[in-house]
């Protein structure tokens, strides 16, 4: 194996042969990554995106930035290891040591009930009860312990947690704890407590799937997005928390105007979720894009696919089939409308408890609730209407599809704006307003 590529060891698994050939190391092209990435982050601190998302977002960028420098160069056998080590030290620096120590405890705990050999639902049942005491602490029933814990408790666990033991029941062999520790513990989800729902398989798998060059690359792309998308929203929202205000609202022009924005909030979450993943490419995790121009979905089933595709998977993977194969025996259409209804109360339960996790306050106000119902029921009819149409038939062109859009786009914003507000009433009174204040 030449310099360029690393040693491999002759027992080495012919993936690990393949990979090390993936590890092209060229300075012009590594010269060319850092210059790219260090005006990325002069383009973050000038802006001030570090005002709006906080110092814990812009030390892990620069840590990300500073750690690919290193990794880069490194041979094969060492590059997952330096990034758990990474991200393990870099975990005190930014959310403290106490804070760091409890989490690493806590995640050693629930591997060693993962990797165990009891059979599945024993590990589950032991994962429920190792997490109790963490719901107990977000609850405020467990004094002394530190604020920052438990929404870094609920972003590292609640979703992934569940994935990994999901996967873990396909294992051959036991899970090792490096890539326990190397999915549970990624350094930019320090900063980040709304973090895409990684697939562990998808991970392990896209590890140097390719080129780590053109991986670097894709990453350097990923960011730029994210980076435009959270410029656009700080444009339009003035690096301030942003709330419909109905009385100021005067005419239907501003009525339409105030939707339109509540709607684009969400510019925060996919900008958010484009920049992150883009720094766990300069790591070699070689992952697909979060979100795949959602404003540009003609139909509801299309946008459920184009927006936060992770969570789409993670409830397809979870819930979906594991639903539709328990129903299909009642039926191929009717076993895909229940599992699909069955996702959509799964993931409004899941949000609940994410909000309960961020904020301490288990999220159960009526117009959340009349979101994902009335989203719910929507999708199920348009996905009843597809599979009446059948999959052979043409996607919609031309005029359809932008009819189809402009009527998505119309919906969707109209249901965004009463998901945002606290209350049916304050809804109305955002709707109304202009024309009986």
């Amino acid at each position: 194996m030449s310099v360029a590529t690393g040693s491999v060891d002759a027992s080495a698994s012919a993936l690990d042969i393949a990979r090390a050939q993936r590890c092209r190391r060229d300075p012009r092209t590594f010269a060319v990554l850092v210059a790219e990435i260090a005006l990325l982050l002069v383009v973050f601190r000038a802006f001030k995106l570090h005002e709006l998302f906080g110092e814990g977002f812009w030390r892990v960028s620069v840590a990300s930035a500073g750690g690919f420098a290193l990794h880069y160069w490194l041979p094969l056998r060492l590059k997952e290891p330096f990034w758990v080590l990474l991200s393990l030290a870099a975990l005190p620096w930014i959310a403290g040591p106490l804070t760091g120590a409890l989490l690493i405890a806590l995640g050693l705990g629930f591997f060693a009930i993962g990797r165990s050999a009891m059979p599945q639902r024993w590990r589950v049942t032991w994962t429920l009860l190792l997490a109790a005491p963490c719901v107990a602490g977000r609850a405020a029933w467990l004094p002394g312990l530190p604020d920052e814990l438990w929404p870094l408790v609920g972003s590292l666990f609640l979703f992934r947690l569940p994935i990994w033991l999901y996967d873990r029941r396909h294992m051959k062999e036991p899970p090792a704890l490096s890539e326990f520790l190397a999915y549970c513990f990624m350094l930019p989800n320090w900063g980040c407590l709304l973090f895409p729902v990684v697939d562990f398989h998808t991970l392990k798998k896209s590890f140097l799937a390719r080129d780590q060059n053109l991986i670097a690359q894709e990453g350097v792309a990923s960011m730029t997005r994210g980076l435009v998308q959270l410029l656009i929203y700080l444009r339009l929202y003035n690096a301030t928390e942003w709330n419909a205000d109905p009385y100021e609202i005067t005419s239907l022009g501003a009525l339409l105007v105030c939707m339109a924005r509540v709607y684009l909030l969400y510019l925060r979450l996919s900008g958010t979720f484009h920049f992150v993943i883009g720094l766990l490419h300069l790591f070699g995790y070689d992952l697909p894009p979060t979100h795949r121009s959602w404003l540009l979905s003609s139909s509801l089933t299309d946008f459920w696919r184009r927006i936060n595709i992770y969570w789409k998977d993670f409830m397809v993977k979870l819930v979906w089939f594991p639903a539709y194969f328990r129903w299909r025996k009642l039926g191929d259409k009717r076993a895909q409308i229940q599992a699909t209804a069955l996702v959509f109360v799964v993931t409004w339960f899941l949000h609940a408890a994410q909000t309960f996790f961020l904020t301490g306050r288990f999220l159960l106000r009526s117009t959340d609730v009349a979101f994902w119902s009335i989203l719910g029921v929507l999708v199920m009819v348009n996905l009843a209407f597809e599979l009446r149409r059948g999959s052979g038939a043409a996607a919609p062109t031309g005029v359809r599809r932008a009819l189809g859009i402009a009527g998505t786009l119309t919906l969707l914003t109209v249901l965004w704006s009463m998901w945002n507000a606290q209350s049916f009433a304050a809804w109305i009174e955002l709707l109304t307003w202009w024309k009986v204040g």
